[in-house]
């Protein structure tokens, strides 16, 4: 397994290049298989749980919000394993049917950083995310409410998920000016895959550009990629099987097609499946990155952290990205 560094309040965090999402626990992924697929993925060698406040929703409407976080909690607590795992949240997202009603504040902050711990049964994250950002909100009042966490105890890194590298930037800036916490990571859409511009149904996620990557190069941190095998698109085009409508909206194009040659080539080159392949071009990538894996069963997890030790060169590298 490949590990990436985090810096953290108090030392280093060496988090595995493939992160564990829970995304879907309770709703699609019921607790017994939650279970099962968090231990395969520790013996696997992965480290990384990556849920969130609003992961697990069984309604879109449904306000009591999250099964996500006490099914991680409970399988932390009943294997043990809380200090072999860097655990993950994230909160102050944005009220799930209205994305103008903004909840990057001091109070929404505060609030579902204590439901969190007490969903997860824990004193502290490693790594706590503002799932969004509110780009009217001034810097200064967003990185002093999370600073106080930090220095509390209750964080160990902060991190910045859907936010643009300038944000970070200037979050980071105020940060260090003021000798408050900047954030060390950042967790976007990122893979091999073009998204179509608009192809998001909720606007407030960012994806990775040219200018994102830039970005993150001249910032020094890493970043962790959800949707990096974009819904299953190029592995679905490759055996042939029938592809969602909404996968087909957002990824099929001429761009993709390109790319899905290329992936063909480095899978029958290299020998390695197109989930392993996809995964590589983000562990692989000069910018220190981690990709998020969502997968429902125990035999696509094989198959994804097959690429665990993969290394694609610069030049499969720059192939997918044409």
């Amino acid at each position: 397994m490949k590990f990436m560094d985090v810096q953290a309040a108090g030392g280093t965090l060496k988090l595995a290049k493939i992160a564990r999402g829970a995304d879907y626990f309770g709703v699609r992924i019921p607790e017994d298989r939650a279970f099962s697929l968090m231990d395969r993925y520790l013996e696997l060698g992965g480290n990384v749980i990556d849920t969130a406040r609003i992961y697990g929703r069984a309604e879109a409407r449904d306000a009591s919000y999250s099964n996500s976080e006490p099914i991680v909690g409970r399988w932390l607590k009943s294997r043990g394993t809380r200090d072999r795992v860097v655990l993950i949240t994230k909160g102050a997202h944005h009220v799930m049917e209205d994305p103008s009603q903004k909840r990057v504040n001091r109070a929404c902050i505060d609030s579902d950083l204590e439901t969190s711990l007490r969903e997860l049964g824990v004193d502290s994250v490693d790594i706590y995310f503002l799932h969004r950002d509110d780009p009217e909100k001034p810097v200064s009042e967003i990185m002093d409410a999370l600073d106080r966490h930090v220095k509390a105890g209750r964080i160990r890194a902060l991190g910045a998920s859907n936010w643009t590298c300038a944000r970070i930037a200037e979050a980071n800036a105020y940060a260090r000016a003021n000798g408050k916490t900047p954030f060390t990571v950042s967790q976007i859409q990122w893979g091999v895959a073009y998204v179509k511009p608009g192809a998001w149904p909720d606007p407030t996620l960012v994806s990775m550009t040219s200018e994102e990557y830039a970005g993150y190069l001249a910032l020094g941190i890493p970043v962790m990629a959800f949707s990096p095998q974009a819904g299953g698109y190029f592995s679905k085009m490759i055996s042939g099987e029938p592809l969602q409508p909404k996968f087909a909206e957002r990824y099929d194009g001429p761009e993709n097609r390109r790319r899905l040659a290329a992936l063909r080539e480095i899978c029958a080159r290299t020998g390695a499946s197109p989930a392993a392949v996809l995964l590589g071009y983000i562990t692989s990538n000069r910018l220190p990155g981690s990709a998020v894996i969502g997968c429902s069963t125990l035999e696509q997890l094989e198959d994804s952290m097959s690429a665990c030790d993969l290394t694609l060169s610069e030049a499969d590298i720059a192939a997918l990205e044409q």
